[in-house]
């Protein structure tokens, strides 16, 4: 499988077939171990592995899988016992491949029930439940997708989407929304609106060891203090050297009667 045509095919469905924050990122964590599996489809990943990289509950995963799943980007077998289920992602590039995938799914017996994807009420419930359960750990204003969009920086390209999101997901911030959406906001106040300049931001951040909000207003704080610092010291400098040229005797207008 190519990679990045699958990608690319991915953010083309999404304008048809969209996704929750959670349900994009559930999908690249998934894309990521269906990657290092050689591009074996289908393949089996716990889902302790899936909800570490996408960076959401136990809880909530299940639900975003049900997503997933109903909106033909991929199709499971769960099985019994501890056994972690078997995944097989759907081949987004081939034509009308999403509209095939969804005709069957798994229960936990094994046994192949139809899709409920047509069914209008059951997606609705879905999708107050997803809205209900993720708005608990993330809003529209806590969405650095919607920002970057919304505050100049461009329409979303798969290639900036696949960073954000990975930024979202290496658990380099505990925090991570909030924190890249600070760093657009600086990014913003310096009149820069590119993603290379916000990425800079977030690697200095990364080298810091910043991984909260908190830690980025705190480290905000001390280089305020910092460079009132510098400003201060250098007002006491210009000012001792007025004062040593004031000090100096002027004899340019004096009259020593020669």
């Amino acid at each position: 499988m190519n990679y990045e045509q699958q990608l690319n095919a991915f953010y083309d469905q999404l304008e048809t077939e969209p996704l929750s924050t959670a349900g994009i990122a559930v999908w690249h964590a998934l894309m990521q171990v269906y990657k290092k599996a050689g591009w074996k489809n289908p393949f089996t990943v716990a889902v302790s592995v899936v909800t570490l990289k996408a960076g959401i509950t136990e809880r909530h995963f299940f639900l975003v899988r049900k997503e997933l799943v109903e909106k033909g980007y991929l199709t499971y077998e769960s099985r019994k016992g501890r056994q972690a289920a078997i995944y097989c992602l759907t081949p987004l590039t081939e034509p009308h491949s999403h509209k095939t995938a969804v005709n069957r799914t798994y229960n936990a017996d094994n046994t192949t029930v139809n899709s409920t994807s047509n069914s209008t009420d059951n997606r609705s419930l879905l999708v107050k439940e997803l809205n209900k359960d993720f708005n608990k750990n993330i809003n529209k204003d806590n969405n650095p997708f919607r920002f970057y969009e919304e505050n100049g920086f461009g329409m979303l390209s798969p290639f900036i989407s696949e960073s954000i999101n990975a930024w979202i997901i290496d658990h380099t911030f505990i925090e991570p929304e909030a924190v890249i959406i600070e760093a657009m906001k600086i990014s913003l106040m310096q009149n820069v609106r590119t993603w290379s300049y916000v990425m800079k931001i977030l690697q200095d951040w990364s080298s810091k060891g910043i991984q909260t909000l908190a830690d980025v207003h705190a480290e905000q704080e001390r280089r305020k203090q910092k460079v009132a610092a510098y400003h201060m010291k250098k007002k006491g400098e210009q000012a001792h050297e007025n004062a040593k040229r004031t000090s100096t005797p002027d004899y340019s207008s004096y009259d020593f009667g020669f």
